[in-house]
């Protein structure tokens, strides 16, 4: 009985090591040292949203609005929009279970996220309830961000125009291809 507790300890304080160190190295400004651990946590930190960054602070703090969206053209040529969901606007108590989302959009973007990117796509086509007969399947991932206006215009007084990044082109052959 006191084995498999110690063992069990072990492994917590295992795990909350492994968390914080990863967490510390994440964080932490740029360093020889750090470029050789951050690929050890990547797998561990993006996928989870757990990574941080230094942009949301001054001196320039990012001001976008990113939104993702996954463009699905099936084997009839129809195309259907999975728009992924998005917290502006909605009250707070629907938005908390969504807080992750404008995270993860801004993590889609960087140039490490290949296969989740591939995962991500498969969601959408996955939500979108697509039968057998629809596929093959042709899906593009895309990020419209917005531009905030300068300081002191609106939206409306200083428009900027929409960027859309095509963040991948995906084919799946069969519906098992996309429901494992």
């Amino acid at each position: 009985m006191i084995s498999r507790w110690t063992a069990s300890r072990v492994l917590i304080s295992a795990f909350v090591l492994f968390h914080i160190t990863g967490t510390v190295v994440w964080i932490v400004p740029e360093s020889p040292i750090r470029q050789q651990l951050i690929p050890c946590f990547r797998p561990y930190m993006l996928p989870l949203g757990l990574w941080q960054s230094w942009w949301m602070f001054a001196p320039n703090p990012m001001g976008a609005t990113a939104e993702m969206e996954a463009e699905v053209i099936d084997a009839q040529g129809m195309r259907h929009l999975w728009e992924f969901p998005r917290v502006a606007g909605i009250s707070w108590w629907r938005k908390l279970p969504l807080f992750r989302h404008p995270k993860f959009t801004c993590n889609m973007i960087e140039p490490e996220g290949t296969t989740q990117r591939e995962f991500t796509a498969r969601h959408a086509v996955r939500r979108l309830n697509l039968g057998p007969e629809s596929f093959p399947v042709h899906t593009t991932l895309l990020c419209r961000v917005k531009e905030p206006p300068p300081p002191g215009k609106t939206r409306i007084e200083a428009p900027r125009p929409t960027q859309i990044l095509v963040l991948g082109t995906y084919d799946f052959a069969s519906y098992e291809e996309v429901h494992p």
